[in-house]
């Protein structure tokens, strides 16, 4: 037999060899964790959050408290529909319930107890007066970043790159890493994901505070370099914002909507 066949068979065997253990293998992982701890916030305060995933809105939460007035604003919105709560001050809440279509709007209205102050005509949309019983949570019962925000910190590694500072606070910079995460609390139960073209940072204070995050960041679901070159074609683009102010100077919380209410 030809030497030199032989010595390409060896080779392109050798190839497949490694091929197969490059597909098989686990690489090693970063862990993800959240650098920022959720808490209440106190005093006067507004907060705008959002996640997207692939370019489209999956969630958002703006909240906004004035301690002076003892007002509170706080709108939740989803892919089907849209909250807007309103405290006045003096125990009453009123919400702005807006839907996709009549059915979800029917549905949401199913859910509630309160009284139907106010229906639109050209909308599938209504203003309710929630009883004191199953009044909403207000913003200042809440913990910041909100649960959907927080999840999305928690499936992403950070690192620490420097410092910035706001209103005279000193920050913390982290910013998200490329590479193989591990995503979970439990080292035996942590699920492996890729993660790519990540872009943006997070503020952190020395409460471990988050003031600021703008992050966007692609993730493949495999755990294997075999796995990843599968999935490559079925990643998912996140997207999550998160800013909060001490100050309501550009704010308003009394909604327009409320003249509506006779």
């Amino acid at each position: 037999m030809d030497r030199r066949y032989v010595i390409v068979v060896a080779i392109a065997l050798l190839i497949l060899a490694v091929g197969g253990i490059l597909a098989l293998y686990t690489p090693a992982a970063a862990t993800a964790s959240s650098p920022a701890e959720p808490s209440e916030l106190d005093g006067t305060f507004a907060v705008a959050e959002s996640v997207s995933v692939d370019d489209s809105p999956f969630f958002s939460r703006k909240s906004i408290v004035d301690a002076s007035t003892g007002e509170q604003r706080q709108i939740l919105s989803f892919e089907e529909v849209t909250y807007d709560h309103y405290w006045t001050g003096n125990d009453r809440q009123y919400t702005k319930i807006v839907a996709e279509n009549e059915a979800h709007l029917a549905e949401r209205l199913a859910e509630t107890d309160g009284d139907v102050r106010y229906e639109y005509d050209d909308e599938p949309s209504v203003i309710v007066e929630s009883t004191a019983a199953e009044n909403a949570t207000s913003a200042t019962d809440h913990t910041f970043p909100d649960t959907l925000t927080h999840s999305q910190l928690e499936m992403t590694a950070f690192e620490e790159t420097g410092t910035t500072s706001a209103d005279g606070s000193a920050l913390e910079v982290h910013e998200p890493k490329t590479g193989w995460t591990a995503v979970g609390d439990v080292a035996a139960e942590r699920d492996q994901l890729y993660v790519a073209d990540t872009d943006g940072e997070v503020h952190i204070d020395d409460d471990a505070q988050l003031r600021y995050a703008n992050v966007t960041l692609e993730r493949v679901d495999a755990e294997t370099w075999g796995g990843y070159l599968l999935e490559r074609g079925e990643t998912w683009t996140t997207s999550y914002e998160y800013e909060v102010s001490e100050s309501l100077d550009d704010v308003t919380v009394r909604p327009g909507w409320v003249n509506e209410i006779r």
